[in-house]
């Protein structure tokens, strides 16, 4: 099959000091050639910055720049690859790629080049991910995951429970194979549970990790609820700094749910505020109320807000909340003459009491750690040696090889015959190797490059 040569500015859209145009394929050195006087009768020294005149074929000066050369298989996709480091004006890098397109380049489709490095053994799927990771990371939590993933922290975890499955595969198919021959190899059943363990155990590890993973990277949800003025909106307001959320004395103001962004030490929270929940004969209002319980469901954490004149009123609001942990924020304490009286209100052991008067400022310098403290009891850990799971693709790939070796180890606990535990092993093997692209469909692959830049 031949392998054909791709092209494409691989900087953002717009201007810029430097741009970069990356080749990659049989004929990038050709291009580099052709385009570049100073190397048509030599061929530059590899990983070595050169400076260039770039031309045209009718000798028309593109631009200076600086060129560099890294031959197969020394090079990110693992083929010969050029990159040419340009002034970054729109024109400027315009006019080099299509002088390398017509030099027999073809554009590069997103994140092509990312999938040569796959293809060639350069980068496992987990680190190809990573790559998309660190570039659209919006915090430094998910930033650091994402280098774990690209160093290849999460890969190694896999591999090593790939080998120790492979162990399990080959001994139970050797006692297949030569189970009609006398004195030559055969494993117990015992023996299979004992191999199976720790990688049912490592795998039961990383899925524990999911959680922490998904919030280090997307975020932590904290939905904000109560009833209606209870202080929500001015809540949102004051975390943004500016008035990103109506706020009147009319109740019921919000009518859908407002998000905002707030890094906290280097954590990404996704603050939620949503209408005051209470029955209502207003339709619009109603729809409002639906969304916000819809959006407590989907947060991982929730922080309800009760008037302190009166928190009693709050208790039935509490019960019909989901399973997450809450924090109760007693909002305008400022107009309670005295301590605030929460024997009214109907809290599990353990639920944080925070009071507060936005209008005031009393209470709001711990804000911050309340959301930290929020994000410590949804799940998320600060454990940065080991290995963890970011994307719904790891957690459900390694839930289906957890449901293929428990297969396998009822069959082994059952003695049931060989072949049935060497097929569930099988199975899960196939799924461990998924996670890390040994054995990937290719409409997974397309999903995930769908999501990659042209000039990656």
């Amino acid at each position: 099959m031949t392998v054909s040569t791709i092209a494409a500015i691989a900087t953002s859209p717009g201007n810029g000091a430097i741009g970069v145009v990356r080749i990659s394929g049989p004929l990038s050195l050709a291009i580099l050639q052709s385009i570049a006087p100073r190397f048509r009768q030599q061929t530059p020294e590899p990983r070595r910055a050169h400076f260039v005149r770039l031309q045209n074929q009718d000798g028309r000066v593109l631009d200076e720049a600086v060129a560099l050369w890294f031959p197969c298989p020394q090079s990110f996709t693992g083929e010969d690859v050029v990159e040419l480091q340009c002034h970054g004006g729109t024109w400027t890098l315009q006019g080099v790629l299509q002088q390398c397109l017509q030099l027999g380049a073809k554009p590069a489709e997103a994140g092509e080049f990312s999938r040569r490095a796959l293809m060639n053994g350069k980068l496992d799927l987990l680190q190809v991910e990573a790559i998309a990771d660190v570039i659209h990371a919006r915090s430094e939590a998910a930033h650091r995951a994402a280098q774990s993933h690209l160093s290849g922290r999460l890969s190694k975890e896999i591999f090593t429970l790939q080998d120790l499955l492979v162990q399990v595969m080959i001994l139970v198919e050797a006692a297949i194979d030569f189970s009609l021959e006398e004195h030559v190899f055969t494993i117990s059943h015992a023996d299979i549970l004992t191999r199976i363990t720790p990688v049912r155990e490592g795998i039961l590890r990383l899925l524990g990790t999911w959680d922490s993973g998904r919030m280090q990277m997307d975020g932590i949800r904290i939905a904000i609820v109560g009833h209606p003025n209870a202080g929500k909106s001015s809540l949102l307001n004051w975390f943004a700094g500016h008035e990103r959320a109506l706020v009147t004395d009319i109740a019921g103001t919000t009518r859908d749910y407002i998000e905002e962004n707030v890094l906290v030490k280097g954590l990404q929270f996704v603050l939620v505020d949503t209408a005051g929940i209470r029955d209502t004969g207003d339709l619009v209002e109603a729809m409002g109320v639906r969304r916000s319980l819809e959006q407590a469901e989907r947060a991982d954490a929730i922080w309800l807000l009760v008037d302190a004149r009166a928190p009693g009123q709050s208790n039935a609001l509490l019960q019909s909340l989901p399973d997450r942990p809450v924090t109760v924020l007693l909002t305008m304490v400022d107009l309670v003459g005295s301590a605030v009286d929460t024997s009214a209100l109907s809290l599990q052991g353990g639920t944080p009491i925070h009071s507060l008067s936005l209008k005031t400022g009393e209470g709001t310098d711990a804000l911050r750690d309340l959301l930290l403290e929020s994000a410590r009891r949804a799940g998320l850990r600060s454990d940065e040696d080991s290995a963890i799971i970011t994307r719904a693709r790891h957690r459900d790939v390694l839930q289906r090889a957890l449901v293929a070796l428990d297969r396998a180890t009822q069959a082994a606990m059952d003695r049931r015959d060989l072949e049935l535990v060497a097929l569930d092993l099988r199975m899960g093997l196939d799924a461990l190797g998924e996670m890390v692209g040994a054995v990937t469909a290719d409409d997974v692959l397309n999903r995930i490059f769908d999501g990659f830049c042209i000039g990656k």
